[in-house]
């Protein structure tokens, strides 16, 4: 399965961090909040009207912009184990 922006990424489903795009330091600023390569997110809230996202990553609970949610790419994995 192709990588789609966390900003399409369905509500309360574990997603996997695949990559980035945009600026390097918005990207330097993701890895600090612990958004790496592999890392498993949950998107558990979404703002009507194209507003921010309320993702969980590592057990806390972070406010991402929608501009911010469309750099960030992620896997769906499939239910077996594997992605």
């Amino acid at each position: 399965m192709a990588p789609i922006p966390l900003s399409e990424a369905p509500l309360h489903r574990p997603v996997i961090v695949a990559g980035y795009a945009g600026e390097d330091f918005a990207i330097e600023r993701f890895r600090e909040l612990g958004f790496t390569l592999g890392t498993v997110l949950v998107v558990r809230r979404r703002a009507p009207l194209g507003g921010s996202f309320e993702v969980e990553c590592r057990g806390l609970r972070i406010g991402v912009r929608a501009e911010e949610a469309a750099t960030i790419y992620v896997l769906i994995p499939n239910g077996n184990g594997s992605h």
